[in-house]
């Protein structure tokens, strides 16, 4: 049984002090979040093992009622602020999704790290590694917006550069995309990394569904 302190997923007067740290709390007692990119994998996240839930895909203005939902089963959602649509790219759009609830935020983008912080949500920035000059660039660029916490794409690298962005960042580091067995959630763990995010749903239960 998960026991959660009430405040957690709801919004009392100091929630935003503890975001991150429960949202931590989740990562290290489920390893993989679930990423969502429809709506029939909103409902399986729901009844899946999975604590965090991403969604990479969808519309915001949909989104109230499922984060009400994933509260009630002591579940965080997370949002990818640059792909999910019918929300503005700014202050104004960060501001409602913390209305309805959001936990925290996923975005490619600087600006929206510091909107996201300014309204207490946790903060999560992608970094792209396609190449060696896109890690000098992307390391520079997070060491300045200075997120929560950095998620490395491909996921599938992650136990590769780790020591090098260990070294660079603070972290912590999420692995995201193309993990896609348990063995490469176990390759991510060992390297340092808090969770795994995958649209692979099997790796959302702990015993694999028929």
């Amino acid at each position: 049984m998960i026991i959660l302190d009430t405040c957690a997923f709801v919004k009392c007067p100091l929630e935003n002090k503890m975001i991150k740290q429960e949202f931590l709390r989740l990562a290290r007692q489920y390893p993989v979040a679930a990423a969502m990119k429809s709506n029939e994998d909103m409902q399986v996240a729901l009844e899946s093992d999975a604590l965090l839930l991403f969604l990479l895909k969808g519309d915001a203005f949909q989104l109230a009622p499922f984060v009400l939902e994933a509260h009630q089963r002591g579940k965080g959602v997370v949002v990818h602020v640059d792909l999910v649509s019918g929300i503005g790219k700014d202050r104004a759009g960060i501001q409602y999704l913390h209305q309805i609830g959001i936990d925290a935020i996923i975005t490619s983008r600087s600006q929206l790290v510091s909107a996201g912080r300014a309204e207490g949500l946790t903060t999560i920035q992608r970094l792209l590694l396609v190449d060696d000059s896109a890690l000098d660039t992307g390391v520079r660029t997070i060491a300045r917006a200075a997120p929560d916490i950095v998620e490395v794409l491909p996921g599938i690298i992650f136990p590769e550069v780790a020591p090098t962005l260990q070294r660079l960042l603070p972290g912590p580091f999420i692995a995201g995309g193309f993990i896609r067995s348990s063995a490469e959630v176990a390759r991510v763990q060992a390297a340092g990394g808090i969770l795994s995010s995958s649209s692979t749903s099997t790796l959302w239960h702990r015993t694999p569904k028929e």
